[in-house]
């Protein structure tokens, strides 16, 4: 059976696409955006699908808000980034994206103006195929997650 996407992933879509748009147009650098917390209607629509907990943490620590965006950018950067551009009419076929993305969820922060504190998240693009992978062996043990425990897989999901 394939793997279905995360349900809650799918209402981050257009935010994951605009970040991923920001990231590449910044190639290298840090792009980062502020991530709300779910408002009350979310958080009903969310209890709708069965998911009654959006602070749940997963076995890696995340909660599923956060996490649910992270999947979205991941899952749209896989489908519709290539090497120079995403390109949001045209399916990738691959089973590997074409570019890679490194990504950091930081603490929570209040500013002005905000009812709340929001996860302050950022994402850096760099090139993947042969680079990427070099890049990635040459990293410490401690900070791969490909191959590892601490992947993802399709076992993880509760939905």
């Amino acid at each position: 059976m394939p793997a279905t996407r995360d349900p809650l992933s799918e209402w981050f879509d257009p935010a994951a696409r605009r970040l991923i748009e920001r990231a590449y147009a910044s190639r290298g650098q840090w792009t980062g955006v502020y991530l709300a917390p779910p408002t009350p209607l979310q958080r009903a629509h969310a209890a709708r699908l069965g998911f009654y907990d959006l602070a749940e943490r997963d076995r890696w620590g995340e909660q599923r808000w956060p996490r649910a965006f992270k999947r979205a950018v991941y899952w749209n950067l896989k489908k519709h980034g290539w090497h120079d551009r995403p390109r949001w009419d045209d399916w990738r076929v691959s089973a590997w994206p074409a570019v890679a993305l490194e990504w950091q969820t930081g603490a929570r922060v209040l500013r002005p103006g905000w009812p709340s504190r929001r996860w302050a998240v950022r994402v850096r693009l760099h090139d993947g195929g042969s680079a990427a992978s070099r890049a990635a062996r040459a990293k410490p043990a401690a900070e791969r997650w490909v191959d590892t425990g601490r992947q993802s897989t399709v076992g993880d999901r509760d939905w």
